[in-house]
């Protein structure tokens, strides 16, 4: 019996796949020889590297196919149809940086705006993202704004006309509860303006605080006030995007994604969300390398 494993003998052993080696291999995170060109790894130097608790994979560290942070009605559509085995746990905008940090998934959807240099998404992700190996790639435009019922007020026009009226809250660090304190701020109003609701955890939960007469306004997404056929005035074109792990964007679930996303179903379907501009899906914004 051979006292070396191959490339793919390691990541049977390992239980991951053999990109993976090739990555700990060209970060010198794992003990290695070359021979003739082959990379050979000494079992014994593999257990001893393993109990001495030196790697991430022997810690249970390897991202899992989960899509983490923001909610995105579009994005979770295009999942599911994608059929890509990619599960969801959206639990906003600085919750998913945080878990993307501890590989708990492979991409995190993110809105957070920079009130410094008016720029969405690459001003918080270069100051808190310690990962190395990531892009951050544009999803969609969407268009954000104030979503209330007809009969609350057909004539108000702005965030301080509902002053003293039920607003649905969004959870602290979501990229909503974000912009909705720079609104505040320039409007010079703050929360205890309002009467608080009941903390909304995605755009859908909001509006339906709203269409159950909850509450009175919510700070949401154009296509869900259309969805409901509530009033909708326009505040910002905000830009969705997801944070992606290097390694895992050429893995067969991301991809599929991706692919899915170039398809005429998914254009019929992105046309039907009110709001949304899907003309950069794709575009990289910002590279760690």
């Amino acid at each position: 019996m051979s006292e070396y494993f191959t490339t793919e003998e390691l990541a049977g052993f390992l239980r991951v796949k053999s990109r993976k080696v090739y990555d700990l291999v060209s970060k010198d995170q794992v003990p290695y020889s070359r021979v003739m060109g082959k990379l050979l790894f000494s079992k014994k130097e593999i257990k001893n590297w393993i109990s001495g608790e030196k790697n991430e994979i022997a810690n249970n560290k390897i991202a899992p196919d989960v899509i983490l942070g923001s909610h995105d009605p579009l994005l979770e559509l295009a999942i599911k149809q994608s059929k890509s085995g990619i599960a969801m746990s959206f639990d906003g905008s600085t919750k998913g940086l945080e878990r993307f940090n501890l590989n708990q998934g492979i991409a995190s959807g993110i809105h957070i705006f920079d009130e410094d240099s008016k720029n969405w998404n690459i001003p918080i992700v270069q100051k808190y993202l310690k990962k190395q190996d990531f892009v951050l790639m544009e999803w969609a435009k969407r268009e954000r704004g104030l979503i209330f019922k007809t009969k609350t007020d057909k004539n108000k026009k702005s965030i301080n006309d509902f002053v003293g009226h039920r607003l649905v809250t969004r959870q602290p660090g979501s990229g909503s509860d974000n912009y909705i304190k720079y609104l505040f701020k320039s409007h010079n109003i703050s929360f205890s303006d309002f009467i608080s609701t009941e903390i909304a955890y995605s755009e859908n939960d909001a509006v339906l605080l709203i269409l159950s007469e909850q509450a009175d306004v919510t700070l949401g997404l154009e296509c869900e006030a259309k969805k409901y056929k509530l009033e909708f005035i326009p505040i910002v074109t905000e830009r969705f995007d997801l944070i992606v792990d290097r390694l895992f964007w050429f893995e067969k679930p991301f991809q599929k994604l991706l692919k899915y996303t170039r398809t005429k179903d998914f254009f019929q379907t992105a046309s039907k969300f009110s709001g949304y501009n899907i003309d950069d899906l794709g575009t990289v914004h910002f590279n760690s390398k």
